[in-house]
């Protein structure tokens, strides 16, 4: 609880928060409703303003309410950033989230008070429409949902769904939303619509907290979005839906099921065609157009009807497609670099560092091919429960942790929401490279333990790569020890979670090597071998597809494409060591045979 003027405590049963986005007499009619609860308890309103430019923070500021009512402004962030600034600071026992476009009944509170006071740790309430709704086909289907949800849940012995887990109505103590971290800003960021809610919900299903629907906690939805906002919140919604299976895989099926993956015209319609965008494009903005035509002039036949939920499934799959369809089991690609700055003509490290323009670009070049990142999180588990991955998967590395890895990528890294992995020689924290400035190369500064904390709370996970840098396979078992296990723990003992994810250095690795790497609890470990990472395949000897400055326009694409065509079946063998273009010794590791050769990876 915080202090009021005066220094007396303020107990709050209820803080009402509400994000709101250019909804300025919706969500007056929303505040107004609070001041008729019947509820003996006391209460406060949040309402966070989200970037709106309709006038929502004057016009709710002149409003006369007897219960304490505060207005935030914030840039447009999301539903998500919303509600979570709202919680930050609210001063109630229980948090009450309701959507602005909602009005609540007089015994709202006081519902919710009662569920939770008979044990329930979350309260869902009824939502049916507002007889003030506009009078069109989407007003009925969000009124005959409602009520379908209603006989659903109230139904003896019920059960709930992913669906079903939603906070426009939703109740939970303060404490709980902390210990749940929240609503994931991620799935609201730049406008985008739907998920944050179902997230949120199936956390706390899956943390095992009583989630309770009462059917007398009602708050009625004055449903205002049109057709072609309501079309685009389901090509959103089927993005989100991605994001929500690749978050929590475990969930992938059901959540897809939900929207109707195993009807006929999903599966061998709207499926398939969104698979191909030259054709989906023109065929579905025709539909579309066709579908707002239907609600905007009234029609009510039954074919007509049919007709703009089937355009509407169609929006749904093609928002999937375009988030990299749903998640299945898929090779990925895993792209390992090194410095990212100009360093042309530098001996023994020149070839391997990339300009950062050109990284700029081999980015877009990635998403604009259809390619998308995922996180080293997404990758272990294809790598040992065969989790799914969106089409073409490829994760980002970046070896030995040079300082630019803070300056200029992070930023860059972080406005794209791409994650990635950086592999920290402990030894050398705030060093230098010396493992290569002994072979003649220039000196380059590492990063210090305070940088690779910020790099770790911005998304880049931290891994190990050794304490020195030194070729692991020549090492006798007490040094192999120190600079496997050795190297993470001196990471965990500076203040960062315990790598999970090792890197060879350069590349250098055999049985005995792989064996002190999984002695030391290591889940995946990566070599500099070209190729593809195959579900369930080996997760230490994890594959990597090297870049170098050379890499630049098509032929970067084309080295990204052709990792898992060329790739040699190879085994594990010793001590195989060759000369690298570094000019340092470089293993293969591996063992081809005569017939193979010729197709060795080169680079």
């Amino acid at each position: 609880m915080q202090q009021a003027n005066g220094g007396a405590t303020v107990h709050y049963r209820f803080s009402v928060v509400v994000p709101t986005y250019q909804r300025r007499q919706l969500v007056q009619v929303l505040v107004r409703s609070l001041a008729r609860q019947e509820f003996d308890g006391s209460f406060e309103v949040i309402v966070v303003v989200d970037g709106s430019t309709d006038g929502s923070a004057a016009a709710l500021r002149q409003l006369d309410t007897p219960f304490p009512l505060t207005v935030i402004e914030q840039a447009n962030r999301g539903a998500s950033s919303a509600r979570n600034r709202g919680a930050e600071i609210a001063r109630g026992e229980l948090l009450l989230f309701l959507d602005d476009d909602m009005e609540a009944d007089s015994r709202l509170l006081a519902e919710h008070d009662r569920t939770h006071r008979e044990g329930a740790e979350v309260v869902l309430g009824h939502m049916p429409l507002h007889p003030d709704s506009p009078v069109n086909i989407l007003s009925a289907g969000v009124a005959s949902w409602a009520e379908e949800r209603l006989k659903t849940l109230s139904s003896p012995g019920a059960s709930l769904t992913l669906h079903d887990l939603l906070t426009g109505q939703l109740s939970l103590s303060r404490q709980t939303f902390i210990r749940c971290q929240g609503f994931d800003v991620n799935f609201t960021r730049d406008g985008a619509f739907g998920n944050e809610d179902v997230d949120l919900g199936y956390r706390l299903l899956s943390s095992g907290y009583r989630i309770v629907f009462n059917p007398n906690a009602i708050s009625r939805q004055n449903y205002v979005v049109g057709p072609r906002a309501h079309l685009r919140q389901w090509r959103d919604a089927g993005r989100a839906d991605v994001a929500f299976a690749r978050k929590h895989p475990e969930a992938g099926g059901t959540i897809f099921a939900l929207n109707g993956a195993d009807l006929w015209m999903n599966r061998r319609v709207w499926g398939p065609i969104g698979r191909f965008p030259v054709l989906a494009r023109p065929l579905i903005a025709l539909l579309r157009r066709l579908a707002i035509a239907v609600v905007d002039l009234g029609m009510w036949h039954p074919a007509a009807v049919r007709f703009f939920f089937e355009v509407r499934a169609a929006e749904y799959w093609r928002g999937v497609h375009e988030a990299g369809g749903v998640p299945r089991p898929r090779a990925a690609r895993v792209l390992a670099y090194h410095a990212i700055r100009d360093l042309k003509g530098a001996p023994v490290i020149g070839a391997y560092a990339v300009p950062l323009e050109a990284f700029r670009r081999h980015l877009d070049l990635l998403r604009n091919s259809g390619f998308r990142f995922v996180s080293a999180d997404e990758l272990i588990r294809s790598l040992t429960v065969g989790g799914g991955l969106p089409r073409r998967p490829v994760l980002l590395t970046f070896d030995d942790s040079y300082e630019e890895l803070f300056t200029d990528v992070m930023p860059l890294l972080r406005d794209r929401r791409i994650p990635a992995v950086t592999f920290a020689v402990s030894g050398s924290l705030g060093g230098t490279n010396q493992w290569d400035e002994k072979i003649g190369a220039p000196r380059l500064r590492l990063l210090d333990i305070s940088s690779l904390r910020t790099l770790a709370q911005s998304g880049i996970e931290i891994g190990a790569h050794s304490r020195t840098h030194k070729a692991l396979n020549t090492l006798s078992e007490q040094p192999l020890i120190d600079e496997t296990s050795g190297s993470i723990e001196d990471l965990e003992l500076a203040g960062l979670d315990r790598p999970r994810l090792f890197a060879y250095p350069e590349g250098e690795y055999d049985e005995r090597v792989v064996a002190a790497v999984k002695a030391a609890g290591i889940q995946a470990a990566f070599t500099v071998i070209p190729g593809r990472v195959e579900p369930g395949g080996d997760p230490y000897q994890v594959p990597r597809i090297e870049i170098m400055r050379a890499d630049t326009g098509w032929r970067f694409l084309w080295k990204v494409f052709r990792a898992g065509w060329s790739r040699p079946k190879l085994r594990l063998v010793g001590k195989d060591r060759r000369t690298g273009p570094r000019g340092d010794r470089r293993s293969n590791n591996r063992l081809w045979s005569s017939s193979e050769r010729s197709r060795e990876p080169r680079g």
